[in-house]
């Protein structure tokens, strides 16, 4: 991860200082997310801060030293910067504040920390993309890999990729068209997982609570690597093809290559549902899955009715209806909430 933008501490201050945007604020957070080694950073770096206010409040510092201490280390162009949007008055609190941090962290022997450069694994994404509600399509990377956000999904990316490598980090589901690059290998981090890839199109899941990290490819090679350095396990990588799905198991960290069964794993995306005779359960997930819905099957009995269909592009409602009417059910709907029911049940 050295090719990346280590993370802006200067950011961080001001967000524990209440002076940040609420963009300034998605950013930091979703930092501290990304690892507990970044929120253990942070507290490190909080209580210094605190420590660091203590004395600025005390006045147990020289002004006028503190001053000249800070201006040595910030660009003429930096503080040209900063004028534009403060008073006069404001730079200089601002600039006081700073050079505290700076004699108080040398003081304390934690200038590594307040300069970002003690663990080189630290990144700073410049970009975000979110899929709070709905799922976002091709969204087009620095590169030109494109990107199919899933609903509830966010990615992590720098303004430009730097270095041998291309890196991003995925928080919930996507599908990526990675532009190929041999010199430059695609670099996913996904929850305890890791994808390296060249130049192919595949599904990577990775949601916080889920148990699994599962990616399926659909064209090209895939490389899966569990981060979890653990001995005892047989495999910490795994290459897969067209066709074969990686599945890393977070309880044990139980890194599989299998077939993938799902003909449906891209319907999020496609809204392209093929079904070979499964049980109404199945149907029921995807069509959750894929929709952003919630499906109650009223009678247990029913979740083993055998269906089987091919849906492509269709509104859920037709879906459901069509489902209904196979089976003789009633169905209600309310809002993003469908009810399937037997007829007998509803009489």
């Amino acid at each position: 991860m050295e090719n990346i933008e280590k993370f802006d501490w200067e950011l961080v201050t001001k967000y524990l200082s209440n002076e940040t945007s609420s963009q300034e604020n998605n950013e930091v957070e979703t930092w501290l997310n990304q690892s507990d080694k970044n929120r253990a950073e942070f507290e490190q770096y909080k209580n210094m801060l605190n420590k660091v206010d203590s004395y600025y409040q005390a006045k147990k510092f020289d002004d006028e030293t503190a001053w000249k201490s800070v201006h040595t280390q910030i660009s003429p162009a930096k503080v040209r910067s900063i004028q534009l949007q403060k008073t006069r008055k404001e730079v200089i609190a601002q600039f006081y504040k700073y050079a505290a941090i700076v004699v108080i962290a040398l003081l304390l022997g934690s200038v590594v920390y307040y300069l970002g450069f003690h663990n080189p694994e630290k990144a700073y994404y410049s970009e975000t993309i979110s899929a709070k509600d709905q799922v976002l399509n091709e969204y087009v990377l620095p590169d030109g890999s494109v990107v199919t956000l899933n609903n509830d999904s966010k990615l992590l990316f720098p303004k430009k990729f730097k270095g041998n490598t291309r890196e991003v980090t995925i928080i919930g589901e996507a599908f990526f068209d990675v532009q190929r690059n041999p010199e430059k290998p695609f670099v996913i981090n996904a929850g305890n997982a890791q994808v390296k890839v060249l130049g192919t199109s595949f599904n990577v899941s990775a949601y916080p609570d889920a148990e699994t990290v599962e990616v399926i490819v659909k064209t090209g090679k895939v490389q899966v690597i569990s981060k979890n350095d653990i001995p005892e396990m047989e495999s910490r990588e795994v290459f897969l093809s067209p066709g074969e799905k990686g599945t890393l198991h977070v309880s044990n960290c139980e890194l599989m290559k299998t077939v993938n069964s799902d003909p449906n794993f891209l319907s999020w995306k496609t809204h392209d549902l093929i079904f070979n005779t499964v049980p109404l359960h199945e149907v029921v997930e995807c069509l959750e899955k894929a929709y952003h819905i919630d499906i109650d099957v009223m009678e247990p009995e029913l979740n083993d009715l055998l269906y089987e269909g091919h849906f492509d592009q269709k509104p859920v409602d037709f879906v459901l209806n069509v489902i209904r009417l196979t089976f003789d059910l009633d169905l209600s709907v309310e809002g993003k909430h469908y009810t399937l029911m037997s007829r007998t049940n509803n009489q």
